[in-house]
């Protein structure tokens, strides 16, 4: 017998719905967000792209904003672009932090 008509068996008493595609695994396999690991790698995932768009993107800006309002000198211009390499890491690995977090609370597929 299954369980919600999508070929996945019927829960026993002694496993869990996944929180985010519903299907039954046992409860040491869940997290304790009640996700299963496809679901987690999933959003993972989905996070990891956002992310580092919105870094690129916060970079772009940033370096625009150098070229435009401060415009460097070449004397100074390799911390400059320390300073747009290192907004991009920051900037990309918040916004997966703030993404995966995100998917998490709304808990529901993309």
């Amino acid at each position: 017998m299954t369980g919600r008509g999508n070929g996945s068996p019927a829960p026993s008493e002694d496993s869990l719905s996944c929180g985010r595609c519903g299907r039954p695994f046992p409860a040491p396999e869940l997290d304790r967000l009640l996700w299963c690991d496809e679901c987690v790698a999933t959003a993972r995932a989905t996070a990891r792209k956002a992310g580092w768009l919105a870094g690129t993107g916060l970079a772009a800006a940033f370096a625009l904003w150098i070229a435009l309002v401060q415009q460097p000198s070449r004397l100074v211009m390799g911390g400059w672009v320390g300073a747009v390499l290192a907004t991009w890491w920051l900037g990309g690995r918040i916004g997966r932090e703030l993404c995966f977090g995100v998917l998490r609370f709304r808990g529901r597929p993309r």
